[in-house]
């Protein structure tokens, strides 16, 4: 395969009837690498469990074998989809929300990870992969076919971009929860130091004012 036969870097996740099948479309990927009709750069079988924790239950990389921890674009985008972010936008709760999207174009949004997150589901195997295909994409293609694959794919750009975006909308999200927080501490802590002053003020003596009128009584009477 020539350099100008493959000039498309994608992310695949495919899903199937049939959960073994996602074992043997990676061993197939594999297998297209070896014979370099495609650049595998890193695939993994994941599932969503109960709670919407994205687990691997099988890597592998061009290079590397399969076991291997995943790198890589595959790498961050389990990290993302398994993170709050990825449940909110397509776990458990199959719902889109967040600092990335509005709640109102919900059904309308074209954003890649909620795509990505959608195809994870719980109790069932994905495979997620970065290659680099012909771009008329028939050599993968093909083998999602024989295998009854459900596969979606987005160029890498895209999905870099949108990983990028989401871990600055989790680093937002963060700054404001921690700096909410503080203001709250600093809140609790003004009216913490607002009582006890009215509790110390509370506990003054308060025989001054009579002692003061008792004098000023003592100091009329006394004659020029």
């Amino acid at each position: 395969m020539g350099p100008t036969d493959v000039n498309q870097d994608n992310v695949l996740s495919v899903s199937f009837k049939d959960d073994d099948e996602a074992y043997a479309v990676l061993a197939r990927l594999r297998q297209l690498d070896s014979e370099k009709l495609i650049d595998l750069r890193a695939a993994a079988v994941v599932t969503r469990d109960s709670s919407g924790r994205v687990i691997t239950k099988e890597s592998a990389g061009g290079e590397d074998p399969i076991g291997a921890t995943t790198g890589g674009i595959v790498g961050l985008l389990i990290g993302v989809l398994g993170g709050p972010l990825g449940i909110l936008i397509g776990g458990a709760s199959g719902v889109l929300v967040g600092s990335l999207f509005d709640m109102e174009d919900a059904e309308d949004t074209d954003s890649v990870l909620a795509a990505f997150s959608k195809t994870v589901r719980t109790d069932h195997n994905t495979l997620l992969a970065e290659l680099t295909e012909p771009s008329d994409h028939d050599v993968v293609d093909s083998v999602m076919t024989t295998r009854s694959g459900t596969l979606l794919r987005r160029d890498i750009a895209d999905v870099e971009a949108e990983i990028a975006a989401a871990e600055e909308a989790q680093r937002k999200a963060k700054r404001e929860a921690q700096t909410h927080l503080r203001d709250e501490r600093k809140e609790k802590h003004k009216a913490e130091v607002d009582a006890k002053i009215a509790e110390l003020k509370a506990k003054l003596p308060r025989h001054h004012a009579g002692k003061d009128s008792t004098e000023s009584s003592m100091h009329a009477a006394l004659p020029n």
